[in-house]
């Protein structure tokens, strides 16, 4: 069966045990950021991510009542979950999301965003007030897991951000990991050109979305030994 190293807080999704054995190894550690309100009320909320759902904690509830577009079905599921009542789905980027939030006439957002993310060029007409309301910050791979892929007990690694799969990449050469043992499946071109060369195998997903990326993954994990 194959294994699977998933690399993102809180990835390890049920789906994930579909495509075969799946180990946890969160390459971050999600923290939340104390935010304050913007001055003025927005119209709707941007939310780019379940992180940012979670973190945004109880100042958030009193937007409940707004439109609150999600990228991706996982953060819109996060959303539905805090208590949003109409969450807006359907976008597998940012870009795209905000395209939409345009098209429905709205101008004053506020996105729940967290430290490092992608630049985003906005629609002409939107005013977005951004609020940093958490941080991804770098750990360490455990030692169990330097061992199994060192041992050759991993067959494929999904990669979320540039970020994350140039901090793989760094890990796996100072454990002495052999690249060539691994097959990566990266969330966009960009993290696959941040993974670097040598494996045996980059696989890049259709689309920048959890969506995608295991549609990659499921593919890759059929050709696995």
């Amino acid at each position: 069966m194959t294994r699977i190293l998933v690399t993102r807080p809180g990835g390890a999704t049920p789906r994930w045990a579909a495509l075969g054995t799946v180990i946890e190894a969160p390459l971050m550690r999600i923290e939340a950021r104390a935010w304050s309100r913007p001055g003025v009320e927005p119209e709707a909320i941007a939310l780019t991510s379940a992180n940012g759902v979670r973190c945004a904690g109880g100042d958030a509830k009193r937007y409940f009542g707004l439109p609150a577009f999600a990228v991706g079905a996982a953060t819109a599921d996060a959303a539905r979950a805090a208590g949003w009542r109409d969450v807006r789905a359907g976008a597998d980027t940012g870009a795209a999301m905000f395209a939409i939030v345009a098209a429905a006439g709205l101008t004053r957002i506020l996105h729940l965003a967290g430290v490092d993310r992608v630049a985003i060029a906005y629609p002409p007409g939107l005013t977005v007030e951004v609020r940093e309301v958490y941080a991804a910050v770098l750990v360490d791979l455990a030692p169990d897991v330097v061992a199994a892929l060192a041992a050759g007990e991993i067959d494929v690694v999904p990669l979320y951000s540039p970020r994350s799969a140039a901090a793989f990449a760094q890990a796996i050469d100072v454990a002495g990991v052999k690249r060539a043992t691994l097959r990566l499946v990266a969330i966009s071109p960009a993290a696959a050109v941040a993974a670097g060369a040598g494996w045996r195998s980059v696989g890049v997903a259709a689309a920048p979305s959890d969506e995608a990326l295991f549609a990659a993954a499921a593919m890759v994990c059929d050709k696995a030994p």
